[in-house]
């Protein structure tokens, strides 16, 4: 407080005053070491009484405060020590930031949230799984760091439930302790919190809806530590039961139980953006390389063109030196003029043989020339091979940068799995393997999402109700194995699970329902398998918090397309369920195989690819219209690449028997792809086709090659599942066919909603995928439309004024100009009556507001029967 009075006055500090404050340390730090010593008492209270100070201790205060110091209370802490918090409120949790908040505060909260987060769960994570008192002290460490951090900033929910916490795991630190089981579970809720509190920080979801009831229970077991000490092995805190304890699973993370510590890496933050720009600069310096590679290349096949008319031209010096020679035979010699030599004694030679000769060895001289500079490109190849081995091991040392191991998001996937068990009553046990393995920051943030959605489906569709499991004498606790593994430029993501398997006579129900299949249609166990990833498929009649919305597996679905994936199913009945995710280990560059299609050059990327096969491998047969090739007793389908692009070239099948093929996996097999010509391999730098181009079907980007021209990369699997969709709807031919649709003019689309928003919204969606857009606000005003152009494909709403979207159906189906017209039904209705209702009155798709663009898109263009090119 004395220390203040000098910060309050608004002047510089004297020499004396600086020396008076130099000294303040020293007479403290005696009176600390003998507070029982008068004269030490004295000479602090002299000191305090120094002219000096801007405040002098008054002579009148000398006998109290020397008393004072002479006899302190050693209870000072325990007297100002307010009482603990017993009452959890509302506003203790809350995560609203104050009005001043300091930005450059703010980022490095927002910075270290989310490590300090994945670390407090880690640490709860081996403290369940029997660990040590390392692992408290980490937690305490770990609650310190967020308590301050929440403080310093003024986020109070964090900061008072760590603030309280610290205290409790500082006691069991003390007392070389372990928690208690019942305490374990308790921490494993409080970790679960603090990551949605986290989230909802950084603007990544919503706030944690149980934070007052885990705070209160925090409050129980600190208050209870205050007053009774740490509690026995078995004793429990009456707190809140009503947070579903009882289930909470403790999973495992199926890596090794103990490591050693790490050593400390020292760390630098660099912003994203500067990432992005090295690999784009890497990028870049690779295309350039290659670029230089392949000028390299031509001038060597230019040299040896020219080695090859060097030897021409010595053949013809070499034969004008004849043809003189002769000529000279020929002709009499006449005798040399002053000499005593004959013609025949001594040669001549005129300007003829000198031209020849010099001929002769002016092209040995350039052959020796070529050849010395044909050995410089050589060298020059070598080096620009090492410069190109250079970028890439700097392209990929960057790419490092983006890399994050999988272990980073286990504690979030653990959460899942928890909140899943309290909602649905079960016990499951999370094993992750490989959680070493390094992933692309970005394709792990994509694929957040979509695991949490894969565990979901496992616990609640999946595992089992423990006493179900009983009398199957499977063990009451579930199990759900998470494995991530690097498999060449791939990584493979297996989520096992050992509950009860696909329902297929159920999913074969809900399909039919659906009019997905026809009834009876004979489909093996995997084609009913992916039946679960159609759009809006669920087999659930009521909606849960975790499933039965018919969303869920198809978003995963789609995800993984988007990311140039590919995800397989499979069932064992009563044995569980498996579901692959194979995904590329980065978005920047890929394998591809370069291929010419008539003039043009493809590159293709390598997903997808089993096997390359050479001209003549493999024998081919007639199976009605279509063809079939057998490699190893086994039978694939065949398909070429031309028709595929939908390219004009020669595809006579006599000529497939000279012509390599591509065998591809595909949704229903692998298919056997026919192409022109292999070119080569080798690594690209794939580009994006940029904001203003919309997403291509099997087009993952470009690439630019070697002789600067553009070539697109192909994603055949993407390709042969449009081609396959297709030709697994052949009532949409007629639809097809029907279409007013002329070549070189934009296929017509109506919208037909009597919201104006709505309609404008959709308009301009469709205008920007390449459509002629008109729009109606109900029915009626869509028939005036259709009377004077028949479109291509109508989108209504359901519900509108004078007509509605089900009188619309009804009366484009009963006009015979107009019966085959394609309709896509966009609602908010989603029960399963309005569904039902559509399809009968004759609706093609029906889809639920909010719709997801990408899908609607996708829609049209399957319905029509387009594949972007």
């Amino acid at each position: 407080h004395r220390l203040q009075m000098f910060a309050s006055q608004d002047r510089a500090i004297t020499e004396g005053e600086a020396q008076t404050l130099n000294d303040w340390s020293t007479y403290v730090l005696r009176y600390l070491d003998a507070f029982h010593d008068r004269r030490i008492c004295e000479a602090l209270i002299e000191y305090h009484s120094h002219e000096s100070w801007p405040i002098p201790l008054p002579a009148d205060d000398h006998s109290e405060m020397l008393e004072r110091l002479l006899m302190p209370n050693l209870d000072v802490e325990d007297e100002g020590k307010e009482p603990r918090q017993r009452q959890a409120h509302t506003q203790d949790v809350s995560l609203q930031l104050p009005d001043d908040v300091d930005p450059e505060l703010l980022e490095g909260l927002l910075q270290e949230l989310p490590v300090a987060t994945a670390e407090f769960s880690t640490a709860v994570q081996k403290l369940v799984d029997g660990g040590s008192l390392q692992d408290v002290e980490v937690l305490q460490r770990v609650a310190h760091t967020l308590k301050g951090a929440g403080n310093t900033v003024g986020v109070k929910g964090i900061a008072n439930l760590t603030h309280h916490l610290e205290d409790i795991l500082d006691a069991f630190t003390k007392e070389h302790k372990l928690p208690t089981n019942t305490l374990a579970h308790t921490l494993v809720k409080v970790s679960d919190c603090l990551e949605a509190m986290s989230e909802a920080v950084m603007g990544l979801g919503e706030p944690p809806a149980d934070a007052v009831e885990i705070l209160q229970e925090v409050l129980d077991w600190a208050n209870h530590i205050d007053l009774d000490g740490l509690p026995g092995e078995d004793a429990e805190i009456n707190a809140d039961e009503g947070s579903g304890s009882a289930v909470i699973p403790i999973t495992g993370s199926g890596t090794e139980a103990t490591q050693p510590v790490p050593a400390v890496t020292q760390m630098v933050r660099v912003p994203t953006a500067l990432l992005d720009d090295l690999l784009r600069l890497a990028g870049e310096s690779i295309i350039h390389t290659g670029q230089l590679h392949e000028r390299v290349r031509l001038s060597k096949r230019q040299i040896r063109s020219m080695r090859a008319q060097f030897v021409l031209l010595q053949q013809l010096g070499h034969e004008l030196e004849q043809l003189i020679d002769l000529y000279d035979v020929s002709v009499p010699r006449q005798r040399i003029v002053g000499s005593d030599f004959d013609p025949l004694e001594f040669d001549q030679y005129n300007e003829l043989h000198t031209c020849s000769r010099q001929l002769v060895e002016a092209a040995t001289d350039s052959r020796q020339m070529s050849a010395v500079l044909g050995d410089n490109l050589t060298v020059l190849d070598d080096m620009l091979i090492e410069q190109g081995r250079l970028n890439r091991e700097s392209q990929e040392s960057v790419l490092r940068t983006r890399m994050v191991a999988v272990k980073t998001f286990v504690p979030k996937l653990q959460r899942a799995v928890r909140q899943a068990c309290r909602l649905t009553g079960k016990d499951v046990q999370l094993h992750v393997i490989g959680a070493e393995t390094l992933m692309d920051s970005d394709v792990l943030a994509e694929l957040a999402d979509p695991l949490m959605h894969l565990l979901r489906n496992a616990v609640d569709h999946g595992i089992e109700l423990p006493e179900r499991r009983a009398r199957q004498n499977k063990n009451s606790t579930g199990n759900i194995e998470l494995q991530f593994r690097r498999e060449g430029n791939s990584i493979v993501v297996r989520c096992e699970d050992d509950g009860g398997g696909l329902d297929l006579e159920n999913i074969r129900r809900v399909a039919e329902d659906r009019c997905l299949i026809d009834s009876g249609q004979s489909l093996s166990a995997s084609e009913l398998s992916r039946l679960i990833l159609q759009p809006n498929f669920s087999t659930r009649d009521e909606a849960t918090q975790i499933s039965g919305r018919g969303i869920g597996l198809d978003a995963v679905y789609a995800t993984v397309l988007d990311l140039g994936g590919s995800l397989s199913v499979r069932s064992r009945d009563q044995a569980g369920c498996t579901v692959e995710l194979r995904l590329p280990v980065t978005l920047i560059s890929v394998h591809v195989l370069l291929i010419r299609v008539v003039q043009d050059v493809y590159a293709i990327s390598d997903r997808g690819i089993i096997q390359i096969l050479h001209s003549g491998a493999g024998g081919k047969q007639k199976a009605g219209k279509a063809s079939t090739l057998c490699i190893d007793d086994e039978i694939y389908s065949v398909s070429d690449l031309e028709s595929i692009l939908h390219v004009v070239g020669d595809r006579r099948a006599t000529d497939r028997d000279n012509r390599p093929a591509l065998l591809v996996e595909g949704e229903n097999g692998a298919t056997a792809v026919f192409v022109q010509e292999i070119i080569g391999s080798r690594d690209v730098v794939v580009k994006t086709l940029g904001h203003f181009i919309p997403k291509i079907r099997g087009i993952t980007g470009t690439t630019i090659l070697g002789d600067g021209s553009v070539a697109p990369v192909l994603d055949l699997p993407d390709m042969l599942r449009a081609q396959q969709r297709h030709a697994q709807k052949p009532e949409l031919t007629g639809k097809i066919a029907a279409s007013a649709c002329h070549p070189g003019s934009l296929p017509t689309a109506i919208v037909v909603d009597d919201s104006l928003t709505a309609r404008r919204a959709m308009q301009r969606l469709i205008q920007d995928h390449g459509y002629d857009v008109r729009t109606a606000c109900d029915g009626l005003e869509a028939i005036e439309i259709i009377s004077k152009k028949r479109p291509d494909v109508i989108l209504a709403d359901l519900e509108m004024p004078r007509m509605n979207g089900l009188e619309l159906t009804a009366h484009v189906r009963a006009r015979y100009d107009s019966k085959e017209l394609p309709i896509i039904m966009i609602t908010s209705r989603s029960t399963e009556k309005h569904r039902q209702q559509a399809y009968k009155t004759g609706v093609d798709v029906y889809l639920i507001k909010p719709f997801n663009e990408e899908q609607l898109i996708g829609h049209i263009e399957e319905i029509l029967g387009y594949v972007s090119q």
